[in-house]
């Protein structure tokens, strides 16, 4: 019997976390798969041989972003529609990147290319654009969610959907040993920690970076033995070495320590994305802050539907996390609610350990079965 084949696209730090859980997931139901597709680091060591384009030439964000790229947007999108015919795969299964994610499929279904077509992450249809899972419904076979609640959205329009549950329930990040951390990088048990997390994507970095760097400025004034913080990805770890020498950061981007890092922080300030989901499930005090180009924000707040940014607060329907999203951005609303935190650590630290059990309720589907498992076993349907 022929070994099934699978083509999975990752087109972001996220998504190549996912990635490789699928792959190693894949792999335990049938090890004698043949897996190619397009991925990162984490991709690539849990058994993708090669990647058909590196990863990052994936990561754009918004319109005004995209726009200045559409010619070599296109060309990638091209590229790896022949590079999945020739491949002849039995299923294609995208993951997150929705801008490239969803032409590609289609192309695929306008091609009719046999494979059957997955998608890993549900667009938020339930935040802006609800039209979309009658869209996406045209092409997709399958679609793999994260939340319970996402499920009926794409079901109604005939989509054959799942719900896995959060993947970060099983990630590590409850785990995490904070003081195994600041022993490890010289901290003493009382000193006071912020952490400083600036984002994965360029853009997210070049808006981010300085809005924090004044955050830290200010802290410091009012709190002069304050010590930092700096998770990143390794290809960002030199880049932010020398944004935060002044400030002599430790700066990781050892996977071991993630988590740890995390932990060992007393508060921290976050760009949104992924991981404010990861601080708040560490119990960790923080705020959300977030600002993006001006036509893409001018684009995005006029279809957005929910009142948050923060996914903690959009699972549990209430402010509960402090967020600063664009012209909100301000360093000194941002440090004075962060002096808050640190000048209180304990009593922070309690509350945002309970909103932090409560996030883990909204995530957690099933405690016996990993996200992974339940998903490659809908992939190999």
């Amino acid at each position: 019997m022929t070994a099934k084949k699978i083509f999975i696209i990752a087109g972001e730090s996220s998504g190549d976390v996912l990635g490789a859980d699928l792959i190693l997931s894949l792999r335990a139901i049938a090890p004698e798969l043949e897996i190619r597709g397009i991925g990162g680091e984490k991709m690539l060591a849990a058994g993708l041989s090669e990647s058909f384009f590196p990863m990052e030439e994936l990561s754009v964000m918004g319109v005004a972003e995209v726009l200045p790229k559409v010619p070599k947007f296109l060309g990638l999108i091209r590229k790896t529609v022949e590079a999945i015919r020739g491949f002849n795969p039995d299923v294609v299964v995208t993951i997150d990147s929705p801008d490239f994610s969803f032409r590609v499929q289609k192309k695929l279904w306008e091609q009719n290319i046999s494979a059957r077509r997955v998608h890993y992450v549900a667009p938020t249809v339930w935040a802006w654009r609800p039209d979309r899972a009658r869209k996406i419904a045209e092409y997709l076979d399958g679609i793999i969610c994260l939340f319970p609640f996402e499920v009926p959205y794409f079901e109604r329009e005939g989509l054959s959907a799942i719900s896995v549950g959060h993947p970060m329930v099983t990630s590590g990040v409850l785990e995490g040993d904070g003081a195994k951390f600041r022993q490890a990088h010289g901290f003493v048990s009382d000193d006071l920690v912020l952490g400083l997390f600036c984002g994965s994507r360029r853009r997210e970095l070049e808006m981010g970076t300085p809005v924090i760097k004044e955050v830290a400025s200010l802290l410091r004034t009012k709190f002069p033995e304050l010590k930092f913080i700096v998770p990143t990805l390794p290809k960002w770890q030199a880049r932010l070495e020398e944004e935060f020498q002044d400030f002599d950061a430790v700066v990781t981007s050892d996977p071991s320590e993630k988590y740890d890092s995390f932990h060992a922080c007393d508060a921290a300030a976050v760009v949104s994305g992924t991981v404010a989901l990861e601080v708040a499930l560490s119990g960790t005090p923080h705020v959300l802050f977030y600002k993006m180009n001006g036509l893409t924000w001018e684009i995005i707040r006029r279809v957005v539907k929910t009142k948050f940014a923060h996914l903690g607060n959009i699972l549990l329907k209430r402010k509960a996390y402090p967020e600063f999203i664009q012209n909100q951005v301000n360093a000194s609303d941002i440090s004075e609610t962060l002096s808050k935190f640190i000048s209180d650590k304990n009593r922070s630290r309690d509350e945002f350990k309970k909103l932090s059990d409560e996030v883990l309720e909204e995530l957690r589907l099933n405690p016996l079965e990993r996200a992974s498992d339940i998903a490659a076993n809908f992939v190999m349907k």
